[in-house]
């Protein structure tokens, strides 16, 4: 027995009480981030990646929001309620006081535009990197003498300035700051105009708006061609009053050349050497409106987000990276309501069927057994919060051998510790090698894990802010490392929560994936432990794969007395047998059970049945009975050779199904199996009976099956222990019970489990509901089946006769699902060791593809009505029968069906990386043609892009795959075929610029009139170099044709001087008005390509010549594109 130690009876109680050292202080704040408005703070504070509780104020009387930035803790601050230099200057001042480590000032918000000559809109930012007060000065004779002198930012402010503006390059606008904008959804661009109106041309009096001032006044500025805002950096003027004289804004500008003004910065400077960021809300002149106040304080907070990240850590120590203090950020703002639709959408994402199976199928533990942990010393030290136990480690392994209970004893534990709530989290996975992939992965534990947490934590949901959630909008969860990045975030968040997981049967999962995973919690557990944080892992595992970890505490429960006395407490209350033999049985049981309780719990039933029949050889019995887990499942499937084939054909479903049946499949799918034999009844049985699903399960497979929580639903078929996969897998038991199987014992397996799907199929009930009412079914059947292997009498005839087949809705039989979802796999599976051509035809000449979407939504259909096999074939993987099918239907003669997903079986066999079914499709042994895979960088659905609307041979030419666009030309495939999307080959390359394709093609005999094509697409995709080559490669005749024209016009539309003069030296006419009435010119003026118009004009364009349609001349072009520099050309040139 355990030596017992007096503990508290929940090692967990006192989880929220713990070691606050690490609690951030004044000292800790190193950025100072104020605002002059409260629309200005309320878009600031949303940068922030978590907010900090409030600190004692101690005399203040500013109200701050705390927080953390990047690698910063930040003080952000809002002037109370009145603006301007003074109460900046005031508020700066007990900010200074209170956090005396400031290094860095931010002056954050919105300002007026000095437009002048810089090319500054509403919404831009301005970056203050000199502060001027501009009405600080004396009046003179002369008029106003300026007295004020330039106040500059911090150096360590202007150089991280310095080093994003180098990192912009020419750039005036930033990608991460429009990234950055995307968190402020309530802080849209305005649908109002941005209008700039002459100086001379005041305000309305008494209008509130622009919408009836006089637009002949507004000044003619080039148009931007997107809506991004730029970044200036230079003057920011700071006076005492708002400005709105349009005639003294430009007169400041001029004077200073100021770009923005404000009213603060200049008060804040005298304490604290600030840098203004200003977005651009109007123009400091009458006009004046608040339309675009919201989204240019957006734009501001955007950039000073963005600088930050560029700057490393001021701190003076080192600052724990999640304050364990953490208020959620998303409290204060509220979050957006598309926030909170993606945070939804993510922890829907996290979730997949069967997420708690392996949980909920282990059985609860035998009476007061497992009861003995809660007190043994290893366990206690590993629940001790305080830290001061004997190992003080985070990680507890257990380990046992196969069958000796550890799963049940894990469950115990996690539900114990539930119940113990006290502030602590608690969860679990149990990885299941019997489910599907994500039952049984790293992957499917990590999303279980987090989506737990989130659950119960709901206030930790901000994190996921600080995550790209884009994927949410093609609904797909994220991968393995962003899965274990989160994970880390979360927990780094918990703050004072304790957070306790169970991760059960890490045997289970693949042995690389195990050693990950305890390394990624190795690390976890030491940053959570240096941050204070309390987390607490325990493992269970059988003795490999062998894992060693530095710091754990290790307890192996067939050593463990504890664990003895639970199988001793177990014999002595379920074993059965006489009084007098009892103690001598009991003792033999635990001598020969190694500690494996699933072995006593066998033999104990053994024993049982054998008393049932008078007791008259238990001990001979027991003395028969193996030792080992293995033979023991030997001995029990061999003793008797009562009903072979149905052993066979359990043993084969459980082992081999590609998910684990229900009870009412299974009942179908044992029946089925049957069918083809004779050995059941014809007509299909009722699977409702629950009574008979687990009598089914346990006769047939000699008690090694049981169904899991049978009163429940979502309860499954599975063996009763995963040591039982083992005998029959790696101890090779499969190829002892059945040697006919062969040493490749999956193939021929799969074959009969598709046979069973076959018979299940091809009941007349089946057919009723696949077949429409005037078909012939028994036609079919005759036709395509050998009557030998169905029934073949009367009754089952009158059974199809009999069918209601009218078109209502139909409950599917149980077994349609899986047989009609898998029949192909199955059959896949055994094309290894059987041929399959033979069923491939039969198939889709007696099912056809319908049968493929039976039981799926219309969301979840792959194929419908038009899905040719060749497709399904594809999308499948069946490599040796494409190349069968493939003599009846050739690949060259399949059309593009946009009706499918990949709407070809090629772009089918590439989206799931068949690569051998890629190479029959082909007519290749492989993917590697003339030593290159063909499939390059397509490894995985999403690989395969911009296929919709191609044929195979023009999505080739797009993407630049000459080898493969060679192979399938070689194949019969069209070089002048228009796909979809009607373009030719050649087209899709020039368009994308794909120069050996286009000279593929140009080689092998293409027309003029394709050639001429080609350019035009070279043009239209702004290929210069590739398309002066084919342009270079015409004859005089090609500069004839009325495409020459249009190529004229492209190179305008897109600013090419050189192949503007190469089409004009080869005598196109200049004059010449394309189908929309326009000349080049005017072309060239439209789309503000300034030197194409200057060199037009002096090759002797005519600038009076008007558009046929509307009339316009190129300089009315200009003036509706905003370009005034060509504007004014245009009108010189006229002149």
């Amino acid at each position: 027995m355990a030596t017992k130690r007096k503990r508290s009876p929940s090692p967990f109680e006192c989880a929220n009480v713990r070691d606050n050292d690490n609690a951030l202080t004044h000292a800790d704040y190193t950025i100072a981030w104020i605002c002059a408005l409260h629309l200005e703070l309320n878009a600031s504070r949303t940068m922030l990646d978590e907010v900090h509780e409030l600190l004692p104020a101690d005399g203040d009387r500013n109200v701050y929001v705390l927080g953390r930035i990047a690698k910063h803790n930040v003080v952000m601050v809002a002037l109370p309620g009145v603006y301007g230099k003074v109460n900046a200057a005031a508020v700066s001042t007990d900010l200074k006081r209170s956090f005396p480590n400031i290094k860095a000032t931010l002056m954050v918000g919105i300002g007026g535009g000095a437009p002048g000559e810089a090319d500054l809109y509403l919404g831009d930012v301005v970056v203050g990197t000199r502060v001027m007060e501009y009405d600080l000065g004396k009046a003179t004779n002369d008029g106003f003498e300026s007295t004020a002198i330039p106040k500059h930012p911090s150096s360590l402010l202007l150089s991280a300035v310095t080093n994003l503006r180098s990192k912009h390059g020419m750039d005036q606008w930033s990608p991460r700051s429009q990234e950055l904008l995307q968190r402020l959804p309530r802080h849209p661009r305005p649908a109002q105009p941005d209008r700039l109106f002459q100086a001379s041309y005041p305000h309305l009096a008494g209008e509130q708006t622009c919408d009836h001032c006089d637009v002949s006044k507004l000044q003619l500025r080039p148009r931007r061609l997107t809506e991004d805002f730029w970044i200036h950096y230079g003057v920011v003027a700071s006076g005492d009053s708002v400005n709105k004289d349009a005639h003294k804004r430009d007169a400041v500008s001029r004077r200073l050349q100021a770009k923005c003004f404000e009213m603060e910065a200049a008060g804040i400077m005298d304490s604290l050497e600030c840098l203004p960021i200003r977005g651009i809300c109007d123009y400091s002149d009458s006009h004046k409106t608040k339309a675009w106040q919201d989204y240019a304080a957006a734009t501001a907070a955007s950039y000073a987000r963005e600088l930050l990240e560029t700057i490393p850590s001021l701190a003076s120590r080192q600052v724990p990276s999640v304050v364990r203090s953490v208020v959620p950020a998303v409290s204060t703002p509220s979050p957006s309501a598309e926030l909170l639709d993606k945070r939804k959408s993510f922890l829907d994402l996290l979730d997949f069927p069967r997420i708690n199976a392996r949980k909920d199928a282990i059985r609860a533990e035998q009476g007061k057994t497992c009861r003995w942990f809660l007190t043994h010393p290893k366990y206690l030290d590993w629940a001790d919060l305080s830290g001061h136990g004997p190992h003080s480690s985070s990680l507890l392994w257990i380990r046992g051998k196969a069958g000796a209970g550890k799963s049940t004893l894990m469950k115990f534990l996690y539900s114990e510790v539930k119940k113990k709530r006290f502030g602590v989290t608690v969860v679990s996975f149990f990885f299941n090698a019997r489910g599907e992939h994500l039952e049984k992965s790293i992957t499917g534990m990590y999303r279980s894990l987090l989506k737990q947490i989130l659950t119960h934590l709901p206030g930790l949901h901000s994190i996921l802010d600080q995550v790209d959630l884009s994927f949410t909008s093609d609904m797909v969860c994220p991968d393995l490392n962003a899965l274990k990045d989160i994970l880390k975030c979360v927990v780094m968040a918990l703050g004072r929560q304790c957070l306790i997981c169970f991760v059960d049967a890490l045997d289970e999962c693949n042995e690389d994936d195990a050693r990950d995973m305890v390394q990624f919690f190795e690390d976890l557990t030491d940053s959570a432990t240096e941050e204070s944080i309390q987390l607490r892992v325990c493992f269970s595992s059988r003795p490999y794969p062998y894992i060693q970890i530095n710091d754990e505490i290790l307890l192996t429960l067939e050593n463990e007395t504890g664990h003895t006395d639970d199988l001793e407490k177990y014999v002595r209350k379920c074993l059965k047998a006489p009084k007098s033999l009892q103690a001598d049985l009991q003792r033999q049981i635990l001598e020969k059970a190694s500690g494996v309780f699933m072995w006593v719990v066998l033999v104990v039933g053994i024993l049982n049945k054998e008393t049932a029949r008078g007791g008259l050889a238990l001990h001979r019995r027991l003395s028969e009975i193996p030792p080992t887990l293995g033979q023991l499942f030997k001995d029990i499937l061999t003793r008797d050779q009562e009903r072979p084939d149905e052993l066979r054909r359990c043993i084969l479903w459980v082992l081999c199904a590609f998910r684990p049946l229900t009870p009412e499949e299974f009942y179908h799918a044992m029946w089925a199996g049957g069918l083809a034999d004779g050995q059941v009844d014809e007509e299909m049985p009722n699977a409702e009976d629950d009574e008979a699903n687990m009598a089914l399960a346990a006769s047939s497979s000699k008690g090694l099956v049981e169904i899991t929580n049978a009163a429940k639903k979502g309860s499954t078929v599975q063996f009763i222990h995963e040591s039982v996969r083992d005998f029959l897998i790696k101890e090779r038991g499969i190829q002892e019970l059945w040697p006919d199987l062969g040493f490749e014992w999956e193939g021929p397996s799969h074959e009969n489990l598709r046979a069973c799907c076959e018979s299940y199929l091809m009941h007349p009930t089946i057919l009723a509901i696949i077949k429409p009412p005037s078909t012939d079914v028994r036609a079919d059947v005759n036709n395509s089946y050998n009557m030998a292997n169905l029934p073949t009498n009367r009754g089952f005839w009158d059974v199809l006769r009999t069918q209601n087949i009218e078109a209502t809705p139909v409950k599917m039989p149980p077994f349609v699902e899986y047989s009609s979802q898998h029949i192909l796999e199955h059959a896949r599976r055994a094309a290894s060791s059987v041929p399959q051509d033979e069923f491939v035809s039969r198939f889709f000449s007696s099912l056809g593809t319908q049968v493929l979407d039976l039981c799926q939504s219309v969301k979840s259909k792959r194929y419908g009505p038009t899905a040719t096999p060749l497709y399904v074939l594809a999308d499948k993987g069946f490599s040796n029968e494409i190349r069968t099918w493939l003599n009846v239907q050739p690949l060259a003669s399949v059309q593009c069906d946009k009706v499918l997903p990949f709407q070809h079986p090629l772009f089918a066999a590439m989206a799931n990386n068949h690569k051998g079914t890629l190479a029959a499709l082909l007519n290749l042994p492989s993917v590697i043609l003339e030593g290159e895979n063909i499939m390059e960088g397509i490894n995985r659905r999403s690989d395969l892009k911009h296929f919709k609307g191609r044929t195979p041979i023009s999505w080739a030419a797009q993407e630049g795959k000459l080898k493969l666009v060679k192979i399938l030309a070689q194949n019969g495939e069209s070089l002048h075929q228009k796909d979809p999307g009607r373009r030719m080959p050649i087209e899709r390359a020039a368009l994308g610029g794909q120069e050996a394709v286009v000279r593929y093609f140009c080689d092998n005999n293409v027309t003029a009139e394709v050639k001429e094509l080609a350019i035009t697409s070279a043009l239209e995709g702004k290929q210069h170099g590739l398309s002066l080559t084919l342009l270079k490669s015409l004859d005089d005749m090609g500069y004839r044709t009325w495409r020459a024209i249009l190529w004229l016009h492209k190179a305008a539309e897109t600013g090419d001087l050189e192949i503007t003069k190469l089409l004009l030296d080869n005598g196109i006419d200049i004059n010449f008005r394309w189908i929309d009435g326009r000349t080049a010119l005017s072309t060239a003026s439209m789309y503000n390509s300034e030197a194409i118009v200057r060199y037009l004009i002096s090759r002797g364009a005519d600038p009076h010549r008007k558009c046929r349609k509307n009339g316009m001349t190129a300089y009315d072009y200009a003036l509706r594109g905003g370009n005034t520099v060509i504007a004014i050309f245009l009108r010189e040139s006229i002149n």
